[in-house]
C-alpha cells in the first residue's frame, strides 16, 4: 500500500500557484488576465506558420506559405494594411501616405493599379481608377471629375469652374476640346461645339443661336435682338452680312438682302398696300 507524502503534496501545490500566478491566471476563475511576450508564431499540424505577432506588426499565411495579410506600423510611423492573393501578390492597400493623409489601393492580377481613394497632394479627398494598363481611366476630386481614354488622354471634364458655375467639356481623340455645356461668363447657360481644330463651330447662348465656318467666322446667327425681336442673319465666309430675316426697330417683319461687299440690294417690309 502506498504512503501519501502529505509534505510533497503541500509543496507540489504551492509550486503550480506559484506559476499560475507567474503567468497571470486567476485560480478562482482560471482566465489569463496578463501575457506579455516578444513574439507568437501560429503553425498548422504540419509545422508551416500560418501566423506571426510581433515586432508591431502581424502577418498571416496560406496553407502554401505564401503571405496573405499584413497589419503593422511602416517606417514613417503610419500605420497600414496590406492584402495578398492566393498567389503571394498583393491585391489591396490600406494605410496612411508620406503626406499623413489615408489612402487605399487596389491592383488587379498583373500587379497594376486599379483604383486609388485617399488623399491627394492639394489634401482633398480625390478617386482614381485605372485600366488594364495601370493609366487613369477616370478621377473624382475637389469638385470635378476626369475621364480619360486607353492612352492617358483626357475625354471628359465635368466639375465647377474658376467663377463658381459647373460646366462639362468633352474631348476628342487628339486632346482637342469637342462640346462645352455649362455657365458663361455672363452666367448664363451655353453650349458650344468646336471642330476637329479647337475652333467654335457652334454655339447656343441666352436666347440666341451662332455657327462658325472653318476659318472661325460667324456664319449664322439666329436669337433676339436687343428690342426683343427675333431674327435670323447670314453671313459669307468673310463675316459679311448676306441676309437678314426678322423684326425690324419698328416691329415690322424684314428681309434684307445684300451683295458680297455688305450692300442692300433687295429689302422687303411686311406692310399692306
Amino acid at each position: 500500500m502506498k504512503v501519501i507524502d502529505i509534505k510533497s503534496v503541500i509543496i507540489g501545490s504551492l509550486v503550480t500557484l506559484l506559476i499560475l500566478s507567474n503567468l497571470g491566471f486567476r485560480p478562482e476563475t482560471d482566465e489569463l488576465g496578463h501575457l506579455i511576450v516578444r513574439s507568437l508564431t501560429v503553425e498548422d499540424d504540419r509545422g508551416v506558420i500560418m501566423s506571426y505577432l510581433g515586432n508591431g506588426y502581424m502577418q498571416t499565411y496560406n496553407q502554401f506559405g505564401e503571405p496573405t495579410l499584413f497589419v503593422g506600423t511602416g517606417k514613417d510611423g503610419g500605420g497600414y494594411m496590406r492584402v495578398y492573393n492566393g498567389s503571394g501578390d498583393e491585391s489591396a492597400y490600406v494605410g496612411t501616405g508620406r503626406m499623413g493623409g489615408g489612402y487605399m489601393r487596389t491592383y488587379n492580377n498583373s500587379g497594376k493599379e486599379t483604383s486609388y481613394l485617399g488623399t491627394g497632394s492639394d489634401n482633398s479627398g480625390q478617386l482614381r481608377i485605372y485600366n488594364q494598363q495601370g493609366e487613369t481611366g477616370s478621377y473624382i476630386g475637389n469638385g470635378y471629375m476626369q475621364a480619360y481614354n486607353q492612352f492617358g488622354e483626357r475625354t471628359l471634364f465635368l466639375g465647377t469652374g474658376s467663377s463658381g458655375g459647373g460646366y462639362l467639356r468633352t474631348y476628342n481623340f487628339d486632346g482637342q476640346e469637342t462640346v462645352y455645356l455649362g455657365t458663361g461668363a455672363d452666367s448664363s447657360g451655353q453650349m458650344r461645339v468646336y471642330d476637329s481644330v479647337g475652333e467654335t463651330g457652334t454655339f447656343i447662348g441666352s436666347g440666341y443661336f451662332r455657327s462658325y465656318n472653318q476659318f472661325g467666322k460667324m456664319s449664322t446667327y439666329l436669337g433676339n435682338g436687343r428690342d426683343g425681336g427675333g431674327y435670323l442673319r447670314t453671313n459669307n465666309k468673310f463675316e459679311t452680312e448676306t441676309t437678314f430675316l426678322g423684326t425690324n426697330n419698328a416691329n415690322e417683319g424684314l428681309i434684307n438682302l445684300n451683295d458680297k461687299f455688305g450692300q442692300s440690294f433687295w429689302i422687303r417690309l411686311n406692310k399692306k398696300e
